[in-house]
């Protein structure tokens, strides 16, 4: 089974609040999923979003 993070999860390891992981997910910029009402986000869609936006 595969682990999924949870946004506080997110936030600390990206050093942002919260409220930017879930406008991030809002806008389409980081890939998640819904599990009932919880957002939820693979390591690797983490992963991915960090990669693109390296300078």
């Amino acid at each position: 089974m595969r682990t999924l993070l949870s946004v506080r999860d997110v936030a600390a390891y990206l050093a942002v609040s919260t409220k930017t992981i879930y406008a991030l997910c809002a806008q389409g910029k980081l890939r998640h999923i819904r599990v009932l009402n919880a957002i939820r986000i693979a390591p690797s869609d983490v992963d991915a979003f960090v990669f693109t936006r390296r300078g």
